[in-house]
């Protein structure tokens, strides 16, 4: 059984941030012990980050999905999700601070003092 903190949960925000920074080798699973080729996890991921671009219209078809990950052909970069703006850095901010104990929620009007998120994604 694999150790659930051997490798934290993934999700958009963490993947954007290693995309913009060029680090998307991390999100690979430590399981596989470097046997994969980089090139190979950042096309992929840059491709999921694609879909899940808010805009729908931005979002790739299928069908180029599937040509994107069969040929070798150029992925357009995404872009910021809206859930990153400028308050990203606030928030991530806030979350070290909560981590640390160092959180004091009255000095913070917009925060409940909440440190943890659940969301459930369904089908379209």
């Amino acid at each position: 059984m694999k150790d659930p903190k051997a490798h934290p949960e993934l999700n958009p925000t963490k993947v954007w941030d290693m995309y913009s920074s060029g680090r998307l080798c991390e999100a690979v699973d430590p399981v596989l012990k470097g046997k994969f080729r980089g090139e190979d996890v950042s096309r992929i991921l840059q491709i999921a980050l694609l879909c899940v671009q808010a805009s729908a219209e931005l979002r790739p078809r299928m069908s180029m999905v599937v040509k994107m990950l069969s040929d070798d052909c150029d992925i357009p970069s995404p872009t910021q999700p809206p859930f990153l703006s400028s308050s990203h850095s606030a928030s991530t901010e806030r979350q070290r601070s909560v981590i640390s104990g160092n959180f004091q929620p009255e000095l913070d009007s917009h925060s409940s003092g909440n440190t943890k998120t659940e969301s459930f994604i369904g089908p379209r």
